[in-house]
């Protein structure tokens, strides 16, 4: 059946599964309500990513275009979210490392400078952009799935293409570099 002519809904919710099967079918509609479903969780982690909200976009953006081109290759394996999480991880690095190759020789970014600090000992937003951007590609992805996006270890895994196991090890040695890095940042700010 042809879904491209019929509308998505008769008032009932339509299941992420008829959306995945009528998007195959070549319904804009249908791939327009999956894009609706997930545009705030791949942006998210695209940003978690980069740092940079007006990039982030254009990767969301370069997400859901792969996507779209690409649907014909999901086969319900995984879960969409999951096949989804991994397309925005793979653009956001691809991306990460064209800006690190054509800004070599660039100076770094000049950020608006950061609210008053909190009273409790804990960073604050911008500080803790500043400080994922320091962790490498794998540490940051890690840390982005799960404490920001709360993706369990094994959707991790399955969205990462690695075991269990590096999960687990990767998450603790990137809190614990994360760590490291807030307590430098205290000292160095309390040096001044």
């Amino acid at each position: 059946m042809d879904t491209r002519d019929h509308p998505i809904s008769d008032g009932k919710p339509v299941t992420e599964p008829e959306l995945i099967r009528r998007s195959k079918g070549g319904s804009r509609e249908a791939f327009g309500q999956l894009v609706a479903r997930y545009q705030v969780p791949v942006y998210r982690v695209v940003r978690g990513v980069l740092g940079s909200p007006s990039e982030s976009e254009d990767v969301a953006q370069e997400v859901f275009l792969k996507a779209y081109a690409n649907l014909a290759k999901f086969r319900g394996e995984s879960g969409f979210f999951t096949w989804l999480y991994r397309i925005a991880v793979n653009e956001a690095l691809r991306a990460r490392k064209r800006r690190a190759f054509a800004n070599a020789d660039a100076l770094p970014e000049v950020e608006a400078p950061p609210p008053a600090p909190p009273e409790e000992d804990a960073p604050t937003l911008a500080t803790l952009e500043k400080l994922l951007r320091k962790l490498s590609d794998e540490f940051r992805s890690i840390v982005v799935l799960r404490d920001i996006e709360g993706l369990s270890y094994s959707d991790i895994a399955e969205t990462l293409e690695i075991p269990i196991g590096t999960v687990e090890s990767r998450l603790f040695r990137a809190r614990q570099e994360l760590r490291t890095l807030w307590r430098e940042s205290k000292e160095a700010k309390n040096a001044l």
